[in-house]
C-alpha cells in the first residue's frame, strides 16, 4: 500500500511540475530507482569492501537492503528534462542534491538537477526541469558508448550530500561520503527534442 501511495503522489507532482504540458503531448515517462550501496560497517567485516564501505571490485555495485531508497520519474523525450524524485529514510534534516553523474571521477561537467532538505523522518521530494541540449548521457561521459562486458549505455543519476558537490564553475564532486548517498539502480537515456503533439481519436 505504501508503494502505491508513493507512486500516486509522485505522479501528481509530476503533472503539476509540468504545468499542464502533459495534457497536450504524448509524454512517455521513464522511471529509475536509487539505492544505498555503501556502508562503512562492511569495511570492517569483509575485504570485498573499501574503507568507505563500497564494493572494492569493478562492475555494478550490489544493492544494500537498508530501507533507504528513492525513485525518479522523468520524460524520455522533450525540449526540457522534467523529473520528480522521492527519497525515503535518508539522513534526517540534511541537504541533498540530485545529480547526473558522468564517469569518470570526479564527474567533470556533471549536472545538478535540483536540491532539497530531508525532513525529520528522512523523506525528501525534489522536482523540476532543466534544458539539456546534449541529452543524457552526454558525449563526454564514459557511459556514452558501450563499456565492458555488459555493453551498458546510459546516464547515472545519484542523490548526494549538497556539501559534497560543486554545481557551478566547473561542476564536479568535491567530497565523498557514499554511505549517505543513493546510487542508480539502472542507467537512463533522455533524448532532447520536440514533443509530439497529442493525437485525439474521433469517437
Amino acid at each position: 500500500m505504501a508503494g502505491i501511495m508513493i507512486t500516486m503522489i509522485a505522479s501528481t507532482v509530476m503533472a503539476r511540475s509540468m504545468g499542464g504540458w502533459h495534457r497536450y503531448h504524448e509524454t512517455k515517462l521513464g522511471k529509475v530507482f536509487l539505492f544505498q550501496k555503501c556502508d562503512k560497517s562492511l569495511s570492517e567485516s569483509s575485504e570485498m569492501y573499501d574503507t568507505f564501505g563500497c564494493p572494492a571490485t569493478p562492475g555494478p555495485w550490489p544493492i544494500l537492503d537498508t530501507g533507504r531508497w528513492g525513485q525518479m520519474q522523468y520524460n524520455l523525450l522533450g525540449d526540457m528534462f522534467r523529473f520528480v524524485f522521492e527519497g525515503k529514510k535518508l539522513v534526517p534534516e540534511t541537504s541533498y542534491t540530485l545529480i547526473y553523474y558522468p564517469d569518470p571521477w570526479p564527474g567533470d561537467n556533471l549536472i545538478c538537477l535540483g536540491n532539497g532538505t530531508s525532513n525529520r523522518g528522512g523523506n525528501l521530494q525534489i522536482h523540476g526541469n532543466r534544458e539539456i541540449p546534449s541529452g543524457l548521457p552526454t558525449p563526454d561521459d564514459a557511459n556514452y558508448s558501450p563499456q565492458g562486458e555488459s555493453g551498458a549505455v546510459g546516464a547515472k543519476i545519484w542523490l548526494v550530500r549538497s556539501d559534497d558537490v560543486q554545481c557551478t564553475d566547473g561542476a564536479k564532486m568535491t567530497n565523498w561520503n557514499p554511505e549517505d548517498y543513493l546510487f542508480e539502480g539502472n542507467l537512463i537515456v533522455y533524448q532532447y527534442g520536440e514533443e509530439k503533439p497529442h493525437k485525439f481519436r474521433k469517437k
